[in-house]
Parts: C-alpha cells; sequence; structure tokens
C-alpha cells in the first residue's frame, strides 16, 4: 500500500561523523528514517525471533519515509554474535530505553568493542515520551538491582508500559554519567571514558548524548592502570556525590 504522507528523515549527526567517520561499527536497532550515513552493519532482531516487533518497527519505518533498514545481523542487542573487541564501535539512538537490562547491554557493547573504539548513545529526554512524563527518572540503583536479580535468575524480566515497545529506563544527564562510573567501578579489565556529551542531541533533538571511549587492560601488567582506573572512577563518583 502506498504511504500517503511526506517522507520524513531526521538530519545526521554531527558529532557522530565528527568521531567515528573513518571507522567501521555497529548500529544497534537501525532506522531509516533515522540515518547517521556511517559505515556500520546494523543489528535487530528478525521477524523469526520476534514478529510482533519486527512488524511495528517496520511499519513505523514506512509510514515515516516508506524505507526500511536492512538488518545485517539478526541478533539480540544484549547477545551479539560477534568475537570480542571485533568493531570500533557500538552506535544506537532511542533504543537503550526499550531494553529490559540496560548494564547487561552494555558489557556486552564492550565486549565487541575493541580498545580505542566508542560507545556513542542517544537516548531520549525523561519527558521525550508521554509515557515518560508522569514517571520517575531511573536511578542507578534500579539498574544495578534489575542487573544483579538477572544475574541470579534467569527467569526474572523487568516490564514496561506499552510492553516491550515501552520504555524501561527513564533517562537523565545524570543517570548516563552515573552508568559510566559503575562500569568502571566494578569491571577490572576494562573502562569507559566519557569523551564528549550532549544535554541536547544534534540529531532528533528530543534527546541525550554520551559518547565513552572503551579502553581494555590485558595481561598482568594491565592490572596496574586497571587498578588505578578503578580507584580514580570511585573517587570522581565519591565527589560528585557529594556535591549533588
Amino acid at each position: 500500500m502506498p504511504i500517503d504522507k511526506s517522507p520524513v528523515v531526521f538530519q545526521e549527526s554531527a558529532l557522530a561523523h565528527q568521531i567515528l567517520d573513518d571507522l567501521e561499527g555497529l548500529e544497534i536497532g537501525p532506522a531509516a528514517h533515522n540515518p547517521f550515513g556511517l559505515r556500520t552493519r546494523n543489528v535487530g532482531l528478525s521477524a523469526e525471533q520476534d514478529p510482533i516487533d519486527h512488524e511495528f518497527f517496520k511499519q513505523s519505518q514506512l509510514e515515516h519515509c516508506g524505507q526500511i533498514a536492512p538488518i545485517h545481523i539478526a541478533a539480540d542487542a544484549a547477545e551479539i554474535p560477534l568475537a570480542e573487541s571485533s568493531t570500533d564501535f557500538v552506535l544506537h539512538s532511542h533504543v537503550w530505553e526499550h531494553l529490559p537490562q540496560p548494564l547487561l547491554a552494555l558489557e556486552e557493547w564492550v565486549r565487541v568493542t575493541r580498545s580505542g573504539g566508542y560507545i556513542f548513545a542517544i537516548v531520549p529526554k525523561r519527558d521525550a515520551a508521554a509515557t515518560d512524563i508522569d514517571r520517575p527518572v531511573t536511578t542507578l540503583e534500579m539498574l544495578v538491582k534489575a542487573y544483579d536479580r538477572n544475574a541470579k535468575s534467569a527467569n526474572w524480566t523487568r516490564t514496561a508500559p506499552g510492553g516491550s515497545r515501552g520504555h524501561y529506563t527513564v533517562f537523565s544527564l545524570g543517570l548516563l554519567h552515573a552508568i559510566g562510573h559503575w562500569y568502571n567501578a566494578s569491571h577490572l579489565r576494562a573502562r569507559l571514558d566519557e569523551v564528549a556529551i550532549q544535554e541536547t542531541d544534534d540529531k532528533v533533538g528530543n534527546g541525550h548524548t554520551i559518547v565513552w571511549q572503551v579502553k581494555k587492560f590485558r595481561g598482568p601488567i594491565g592490572l596496574i592502570p586497571a587498578a588505578l582506573a578503578r580507584i580514580k572512577s570511585w573517587q570522581t563518583r565519591t565527589t560528585q556525590s557529594k556535591v549533588e
């Protein structure tokens, strides 16, 4: 059926081009109406893996611009079938909030990203979606609790308003900073260095952008800078908590 409306395609991100133009990476949950114009392989669920959600997001893309972004790697965002340190970056826009286990997903993105590569994330502002306006901002403690429960019980799942197409997490800039500190304080062999932040993203304009550079430490010698980085992260988090 022909689409009876003018195509809507959002602008590309100047920040993403500035940091990622010469690299090759992964885009999680791509959308044809929200392109980045980068060299990426697209990761998403196939119709066989999740027919309901696949059809929903397919129709959303068709309604916006009459096209569908191809899926190159059919996989869950938190279980990507690639080798460790096999990509330059992981990129996503308005996807992270749809994942029931955002911290587990972050661990997976770090796993597949090489040392020196990047995690580039755009998440909606706390009132970008009507369903989030009356909800409290998610806290790091809530995410860690869900993360710990998942580790103890494979049958435990979180729920989101509107089902799987709703938002599990209501993000804020403070939460994004806290997630980075949590990762650095709880992981010894890798750390996330925050290299860019946008209070308002330069793409759709209704979200926050954060960019982390991934650093990985190998071998016995690598434990020294890893331990020092972990101490620094704890000190930074403690200082910020006192200020807040």
